[in-house]
């Protein structure tokens, strides 16, 4: 199997340096600065007090690279961008994003046979054009296929990730994983940037409104048809009391430096989704305008 990863930020940069190691057929699109640098000096992965550079073949689209048998696509959906940059026409598309709406919009552009639903966990840094850099804790990818029908090609990239020191998995209902990471993500991620605080804060000074948002989040994806577990906000809420006090996320880094940012893809489709199924949303209607009225500001 020959896999693409679409983008080689902190996800991508990842799977294609872990795969490459692993001596599986690897090949990366990429752009800029980062494509200059991966086709000089390599693709560098900082880990466990160590540093890996491995060379991959790259370029800005596939035309050039040839054909693959499966698209990782490992680029953020931001506003004003190309939501689905250079995705082969007829290849399965394997996605990574922290939004519940981006895998509906690649059925509605790719056909719903040809998705992946995917969720990545894991505390990766993209550091600069190039170079990751993966922090100790919990790194796994869960998969699985849009309708849940089994698919060998799925299982096979699960094997491929798995051998490279990336553990996958792949869920006959993915949808519910999906759900659960946008749960934790979406609230913590946006109330973070309001506050312009850290997992710490949010969990403990501002627990009633996170908990707020998280049962929002909840009865969307009910009302959506997701089997989510009846505790699933006691769940989200013990699994932020686990981590580090200091975590932020990628949407919320993004947003506080000025970054354009993932607020929309997150926030906003919850928002989209409570009014598709209709399921008011008005946390997360007052949030992201708060937080759209002061970005770039200061």
């Amino acid at each position: 199997m020959r896999i693409g990863i679409i983008g080689a930020g902190a996800v991508g940069g990842l799977f294609a340096a872990r795969l490459a190691e692993s001596g599986a057929d690897v090949a990366v699109v990429a752009r800029g600065e980062t494509l200059e640098r991966i086709n000089g000096e390599g693709l560098t992965l900082i880990h466990g007090g160590g540093e890996l550079t491995v060379q991959v073949p790259a370029a800005e689209s596939f035309d050039e690279l040839g054909d693959v048998d499966v698209a990782v696509l490992a680029t953020k959906v931001l506003p004003g961008q190309e939501k689905f940059p250079g995705v082969p026409e007829g290849v399965p598309v394997a996605l990574t994003q922290n939004s519940v709406e981006v895998p509906h919009l690649a059925a509605d552009a790719f056909g719903a046979g040809h998705v992946w639903p995917g969720v990545v966990r894991g505390f990766m840094i993209h550091r600069g054009p190039g170079v990751v850099e993966l922090a100790d804790g919990p790194l796994n990818y869960h998969v699985g296929t849009f309708d849940g029908e089994p698919d060998e090609r799925v299982d096979a990239l699960a094997r491929l990730l798995t051998d490279a020191g990336i553990p996958a998995k792949v869920y006959p209902d993915i949808w519910v994983d999906v759900w659960t990471k946008a749960m934790f993500v979406t609230p913590f991620g946006a109330l973070g940037a309001a506050a312009e605080r850290p997992l710490g804060y949010v969990r403990t000074e501002l627990r009633d409104q996170y908990t707020a948002l998280l049962e929002e989040a909840a009865r969307v994806a009910w009302a959506s048809g997701v089997d989510l577990p009846d505790d699933a906000v006691a769940r989200q809420l013990g699994f932020a009391d686990s981590l580090d006090a200091e975590a932020t996320t990628s949407m919320q880094r993004d947003y506080l430096a000025g970054r354009v940012n993932e607020l929309d893809s997150q926030a906003g489709a919850v928002r989209r989704l409570g009014e598709r199924y209709k399921e008011p949303t008005p946390l997360f209607d007052q949030l992201q305008g708060i937080l759209e009225a002061r970005f770039g500001r200061d």
